[in-house]
Formats: structure tokens, C-alpha cells, sequence
């Protein structure tokens, strides 16, 4: 049984006014901020202070994705029938299309269905959620204790109540991090509680019926979630490092922390959530005095070469299937 999702079932004059809003949407949040910060132009996008800088998050490109195939090759070989290596990784770029579309990316968890063979779709969105959310939680560990460091010193919260509350963070996130390792997690308790919808476990995202539960495959996918988290970090560091004299390295990454954890707890309703990335690098980075068009450019960057562009390879792979 091939893969269910087909562009031809959905209906194309509602893709095309999400996109229109979507599109609306980020024009008005980009002409915002080029408004509020005369610093912020489009005609600076590449004009680098550090060249360097900016070929070394360039050259981690392949290295990103080359962790995020090996996260979902992981999956895939544990969950699902033996699938070319080639159809995993177009797979990534799929899923990377079809989230732009989709307010969180939630689209990508059905758009890596496509080039799988004989996968079902509800298991295909299972497989990614798990992904996902190993990817989701390393983000939030980081950018929760990089929040509360960031209250502490530029809003003077009480330093005792600061160490308390990373305490009790810990202790949270430990528990959670087991929970997502646990395949009697996933299986008995997420399964059970969605198989009480059958339509959604039909059709949609069916836990039980996949081969995934092997905490070792858990634990492997999370460590790489933690690696590809360090280099996405990195390469956001040595864009804003290659557009600004004022950055430094490590307040640049505590920064990025506070970016990329804003970006995933606020729901995107703009094109590929543009306008998210770009505010929050402005706001946070700028308490450490990068100034505005810098953390504009870096972000939007990142965007461009981790996102826009592998996602035209998968639209092309989507379209061309269709016909």
C-alpha cells in the first residue's frame, strides 16, 4: 500500500488563499520591522562583515541535514518497510514544503509521507511527531533555562527563587525526557488515549501500529536531536557574527537559545513563520547590544539556506509526483 497524501485531494483553492493570508501576513510583519528599525534593509543582506564567518555556517548546511536524515532514518528503519536511503532523505525535503504551508510546520509530519512506499500516512505523521518532538523538547530544555538566566540579569529576578525555579525545571524536564524514551509511553498511553478516536487513529496518527518501541532507538534519536540543536546553534551564532562587529560568541549563543525557544512556543500564522525568528533575535540580541539589521539578517538567513532552499527540491519532488 502506497502512501495516502496526495496533492490532488486536497482542495487547491484553499492552499492558495493560506498561502495568499500567510503571505499578507509576513509582508506587514517585515514592513513593521524595517519601519520600527532603520538599521533593517533588504539591500544589507549581504553585505558581511565576516565573510568567514558566514562560509562556515554555510559549510554546516550538509551537516545539519546529514543529522536529521539519520534522526528519521532511524525511524524509518525501525517503523515502517525497508526504504531506499535516497526516499528518506527526499522525504526531509518534503516535509520541509509542506510545512511552510502549515501554522508550527505541522505540515511536514504528513508531507514526509510522499516518497515513502507502502506506508500508511497515520503512521508516516506518528513516526515524525516522535522526531519531532525529541527535536521540540532539546529546544525547550535549552531555551527555558536560557530564559529564566536571561530574567535573572536583565530584569533582576531574585537570584534565589531563580536557582529554585531551575531546579524544579530540571526535575521536569528529567521526567519528561524519560517519558518520550519510553516506548510504553508512546504505545500504551499516547496510543491508547488516541485510539479512543478510531477516525483520528485511522487516518491521521496511529502510534500502535508502528515498530518504533525500542527505547535504545529513542534514546539515539535523541542525542542526535541534541546534535543537530548545537549546529543549527552554531551556524545562527556565526551569522551574527558575520553580519555584526558588536557579537560575541557565547552571548550570541545564549541568545540563539531565546530565539529558537520564542519561535517554537509562539504558533506561526506568517510564511514559513518569517517575522517570529527576525523579532525575536532583534529583541533578544540587542540586550547584548547586536544591533537591529544584524539579528534581522541572521535570522532571516538561517531561514534561507536550513529551510527555503531544500525546500525547493522537495516542492519540485511533490509537484512532479502529482501530475
Amino acid at each position: 500500500m502506497t502512501s495516502a497524501f496526495n496533492f490532488k485531494n486536497l482542495d487547491k483553492w484553499k492552499i492558495r488563499t493560506l498561502l495568499a493570508i500567510k503571505v499578507f501576513i509576513t509582508v506587514g510583519v517585515l514592513y513593521y520591522l524595517n519601519a520600527k528599525f532603520s538599521d533593517i534593509s533588504f539591500s544589507t543582506f549581504f553585505d558581511f562583515k565576516s565573510a568567514f564567518a558566514f562560509i562556515i555556517a554555510l559549510i554546516l548546511v550538509p551537516f545539519n541535514f546529514f543529522l536529521q536524515y539519520k534522526k528519521w532514518q532511524l525511524i524509518c528503519d525501525y517503523s515502517y518497510p525497508p526504504q531506499k536511503k535516497s526516499s528518506i532523505f527526499i522525504s526531509i525535503l518534503t516535509g520541509i514544503s509542506t510545512g511552510l504551508l502549515t501554522p508550527g510546520r505541522l505540515g511536514e509530519y504528513p508531507g514526509r509521507a510522499f516518497p515513502l512506499k507502502d506506508v500508511k500516512l497515520s503512521e508516516v505523521t506518528a513516526g515524525s511527531a516522535i522526531d519531532k518532538l525529541n527535536s521540540l523538547m532539546v529546544i525547550l530544555i535549552a531555551g527555558s533555562f536560557a530564559s529564566l538566566l536571561f530574567l535573572n540579569k536583565f530584569y533582576s529576578i531574585d537570584n534565589n527563587l531563580t536557582i529554585s525555579l531551575l531546579f524544579l525545571l530540571t526535575g521536569i524536564y528529567l521526567l519528561l525526557v524519560y517519558l518520550i524514551l519510553s516506548p510504553e509511553f508512546w504505545r500504551g498511553f499516547v496510543g491508547d488515549q488516541i485510539g479512543k478516536f478510531k477516525i483520528i487513529e485511522k487516518y491521521f496518527l496511529n502510534f500502535k501500529s508502528i515498530g518504533l518501541f525500542n527505547r535504545t532507538i529513542f534514546a539515539k534519536n535523541f542525542s542526535l536531536s541534541v546534535l543537530n540543536y548545537l549546529v543549527f546553534s552554531t551556524q545562527f551564532v556565526l551569522l551574527v557574527i558575520a553580519y555584526s562587529d558588536q557579537a560575541d560568541f557565547f552571548t550570541s549563543l545564549w541568545g540563539s537559545s531565546l530565539v529558537f525557544f520564542t519561535k517554537s512556543i509562539i504558533p506561526g500564522i506568517t510564511f514559513g513563520e518569517i517575522g517570529i525568528r527576525e523579532s525575536a533575535s532583534v529583541y533578544f540580541l540587542g540586550h547584548f547590544g547586536v544591533e537591529a539589521g544584524a539579528c534581522f539578517n541572521a535570522a532571516l538567513m538561517l531561514y534561507t539556506i536550513n529551510i527555503l532552499i531544500p525546500a525547493i527540491p522537495g516542492a519540485i519532488f511533490i509537484f512532479r509526483r502529482n501530475k
